[in-house]
């Protein structure tokens, strides 16, 4: 089975032990973000890397870490780029076959900090890969057209990061559309529903942030 790779970062966790169990499955490779590591070890998880200057990491997590020999990359506190993109550029590193553009599954990404949240998910645009997990959303990038099978009942919603999103046509939700232009500040293109067994997402040019929820059930990975 192919790898898949899951990175915990330092932001806010409310999830089940059975949802990161599902997540963390045998073919995960885990990396940490400094803090990211203290809920790794609540979780029951072993890292492959923990990466950061850390300052955050506890004490008795990282002597426990180090007592199973995990690699651990420490990093001065005034750096160019976050824990986070250093551990995306040690996936990249891995994988020098070029085809790290499988899914990055990322948890603790989001809340606590509002400048951390806006540069994880901002930073998408960059690395086009990453998929933000809560329990039961999932957040990701999309600059080309795409379709979206057996999400019926879903909320739907798309940020736009570019200026503009050009010729949108939605197929299979509850407010379609047909070739319309948005504007980077509208908000008319959040709260939608997926209505059929397949969603279809079609644009010309943009760059777009995607929400997906279930309300009725974990997303489990």
């Amino acid at each position: 089975m192919r790898k898949k790779f899951v990175i915990f970062l330092n932001g806010e966790y409310k999830y089940s032990q059975e949802f990161m169990d599902k997540l963390v499955s045998e073919n995960a490779v885990c990396f940490c973000a400094d803090g990211g590591a203290n809920f790794a070890f609540k979780y029951g998880k072993i890292p492959e890397v923990i990466v950061g200057d850390l300052d955050s990491i506890e004490k008795k997590v990282l002597e426990y870490y180090k007592s199973k020999n995990i690699l651990i990359k420490k990093f001065p506190k005034d750096k160019d780029f976050t824990d986070f993109e250093l551990i995306l550029k040690e996936i990249i590193k891995i994988e020098k076959d070029n085809n790290y553009m499988k899914k990055i599954f990322v948890v603790g990404g989001l809340g606590k900090r509002l400048d951390m949240t806006l540069s994880n998910l901002f930073i998408m645009e960059k690395y086009k890969n990453l998929v933000f997990l809560q329990e039961n959303e999932e957040i990701f990038y999309a600059e080309k057209s795409f379709i979206l099978k057996n999400k019926k009942k879903y909320e739907f919603s798309i940020i736009p990061i570019s200026k503009k999103v050009e010729k949108l046509t939605l197929k299979g939700f509850k407010f379609e559309t047909d070739k319309i232009d948005v504007k980077r500040e509208s908000s008319r293109l959040v709260s939608n529903v997926i209505c059929g067994d397949e969603a279809n997402v079609e644009f010309e040019s943009g760059k777009l942030i995607i929400i997906l929820k279930n309300n009725n059930k974990n997303l489990l990975y």
